[in-house]
């Protein structure tokens, strides 16, 4: 599990450099083009999951004044292997990429190894991944580096990397990304997300210190208030999404 901490984490840095779209195209074409073999490509649109989860420290953040920033934003020429196997195998070297998870309860099992470890100001934040540019299956990476189950080295493990995802260079403020900022931890206590249009009743649970259904009485109200105070703007679709991505793995549907 310590693995998987190291792997999701990297140190904020005050130098942020983020690229235009145009700008973005044209360095990918020439990453595809120059990096040798083998090629890491960004994911198309439609491979990405719509909610990304990252957990983060005090001691290891990466996310200041609406920014989500890697520890190496600077670089130039093209992406290289070594640039993926540093952040994949935990060296702790500075590297142009973030960890996220598709998956709520990895982001949760992240969250509890820091708490154990006695971190501070421990979160875990929920990010629209639609659209997102520069994101790369760090599973599939690790593959194509040579990642394997059965290899005699800890760092390098395939399964370390499940449903994980890199962003290169991180996510600026004015992109408005970031949809909730979960603070706090706890017992688990369970949550219900019941919606009138579209019509559902979500059940799930979740850390008991988590807002969702602490601020108003209404977690589903909550939800959508916390993505308004982040982006100036009240999204249904996104709500549900990110509910449905909360719930995923233990969540009981039943239509109204």
């Amino acid at each position: 599990m310590r693995g998987i901490t190291y792997g999701l984490y990297s140190v904020w840095s005050s130098h942020i450099s983020f690229r235009s779209p145009t700008e973005y195209t044209e360095y990918t074409e020439s990453t595809t083009k120059s990096a040798g073999n083998p090629v890491f490509n960004p994911l198309p649109p439609n491979a990405k999951p719509s909610i990304l989860f990252r957990a983060e420290c005090r001691a290891n953040s990466s996310f200041r004044n609406g920014y989500l920033c890697a520890r190496q934003t600077t670089y130039n020429g093209s992406l290289s292997s070594q640039a993926f196997d540093d952040h994949l195998s935990w060296t702790h070297k500075p590297t142009p990429f973030l960890s996220f998870s598709s998956s709520w309860r990895r982001a949760l099992r992240v969250r509890a190894e820091l708490e154990r470890d006695r971190q501070t100001d421990i979160v875990v934040i929920a990010v629209w991944a639609q659209d997102l540019l520069r994101v790369y299956s760090a599973e599939d990476v690790a593959r194509q580096l040579g990642y394997s189950n059965t290899g005699s080295d800890p760092r390098r493990r395939l399964d370390a990397h499940e449903d994980e995802y890199l962003v290169e260079g991180g996510i600026a403020a004015d992109e408005y990304r970031i949809l909730a900022v979960f603070e706090g931890g706890g017992p688990e206590r369970p949550v219900v997300f019941e919606s009138q249009e579209p019509s559902y009743r979500i059940t799930t649970s979740i850390p008991g210190e988590f807002f969702p259904g602490l601020r108003s009485g209404n977690a589903l109200r909550d939800i959508e208030d916390e993505i308004y105070r982040r982006s100036g703007r009240r999204d249904y679709m996104k709500r549900d999404e990110l509910v449905k991505a909360i719930a995923r793995t233990d969540w009981t549907l039943q239509i109204i």
